[in-house]
């Protein structure tokens, strides 16, 4: 039995079969082009009122399936990619995020479909018929649109996708889909680098945090664009994200598919702070005071031959003062400092210096912010 005649038997004599044949075909020349027979048959059941002919809920998908069908909202969508092929032509692929009331999953599109995206025809918030094969990827299961495929919009169907967010205390690692709402805490200046098959990429850290902790964002390439203008204490969104280890702990990754975007909800952070008075050397602080007197920044020669530069900031709260010593790109921000601002600095190592004095090291691991 074809996949179009399954469609048909279930429908259970509501139409003749050569009238089901004759609206599927009216369904595949509105859609131009962007589905299957197969998909087509099941909009038309679909507009007969035989709900879910042949589909299947995205928490019902599985790699043994290898074929499926379903109906998704689009929640995202990576930039279009375009490659050369083997034969000298160009193709153009793009992953497509679509999720139901059970869960996500990508859709990856390729040529005519990809460019569908670039011209607005398949956008975020549509309602899609989706029918593909399975395949497994480094970040989960993924649905291809092959020449058995298709996918077409679904106007008479309405689709509530649950807040996909989680907090950063849940965020654990092998995670393919990362969504999390948190506050800006700090962000390094990007840097670019050399990959070994010539090309130049970019790459930028954030740290971040919401109420259950806070946790290192790294950005990649093309969406550093996306956090050019947020700073520290915005409140952002970051979608389909991935985790991956960093330094014996986890971190949250952003690459192509990502989505990093400015937050309506406003997230609070508050770092845990040690009273001054109490720092003891050989341990990790976060301290919050005002800034009592700057030392200027000092520029050095690292064993390497690069440029180093360091700037110490003298910081009081009521229990005591401490000597902060700020290095790398933390030695900009205590420049610009003024006597009288207010600051939080959050990882700095306390260690006695040459004159046996307890000072704090700003450092590539600790995260600082001025204070309103």
């Amino acid at each position: 039995m074809s996949d179009v005649l399954e469609v048909y038997e279930k429908l259970n004599g509501k139409i003749t079969q050569n009238e089901f044949k004759k609206l599927v075909d009216e369904k595949m020349d509105i859609m131009g082009g962007l589905c299957d027979e197969h998909t087509a048959a099941l909009l038309v059941a679909h507009d007969l009122g035989v709900e879910g002919a042949g589909a299947i809920k995205i928490k019902e998908i599985t790699l043994d399936k290898k074929n499926v069908q379903f109906i998704a909202k689009v929640t995202g969508a990576s930039d279009v990619r375009k490659f050369s092929r083997n034969d000298g032509t160009e193709g153009r692929v793009c992953n497509l995020t679509v999720a139901d009331e059970t869960g996500e999953i990508t859709v990856v599109l390729w040529d005519e479909l990809a460019d569908a995206v670039m011209t607005g025809d398949i956008k975020e918030n549509d309602v899609l018929k989706v029918s593909g094969y399975l395949k497994e990827s480094q970040r989960g299961l993924e649905v291809n649109i092959g020449r058995g495929g298709g996918i077409a919009r679904d106007e008479s169907t309405k689709i509530t996708v649950k807040d996909p967010m989680v907090l950063i205390s849940e965020v654990r690692m092998g995670m393919g889909n990362v969504c999390v709402r948190a506050m800006i805490l700090s962000r390094q200046e990007p840097r670019t680098f050399n990959r070994k098959d010539g090309s130049q990429g970019s790459v930028q850290g954030i740290m971040i945090g919401d109420e259950s902790g806070k946790i290192r964002l790294t950005v990649w390439d093309n969406k550093l664009k996306d956090i050019e203008a947020l700073n520290p204490g915005d409140s952002i969104e970051v979608l389909h994200a991935y985790t991956r280890e960093s330094m014996g702990g986890v971190e949250i990754q952003v690459g192509n598919r990502g989505i990093i975007r400015k937050s309506d909800k406003k997230v609070e952070y508050e770092e845990p702070v040690t009273k001054i008075g109490d720092i003891e050397a050989d341990k990790s602080y976060n301290i919050k005071g005002v800034v009592t007197g700057i030392d200027g920044v000092r520029e050095f020669t690292t064993k390497d031959g690069k440029l180093g530069r360091l700037c110490g900031v003298h910081v009081s709260d009521e229990t005591g003062r401490v000597r902060v010593v700020f290095w790398g790109e933390h030695a900009n921000f205590a420049e610009a400092l003024s006597v009288g601002d207010k600051i939080l600095v959050t990882d700095a190592q306390a260690k006695l210096n040459f004159r046996q004095e307890l000072e704090l090291s700003a450092n590539w691991r600790s995260a600082v912010r001025k204070l309103e």
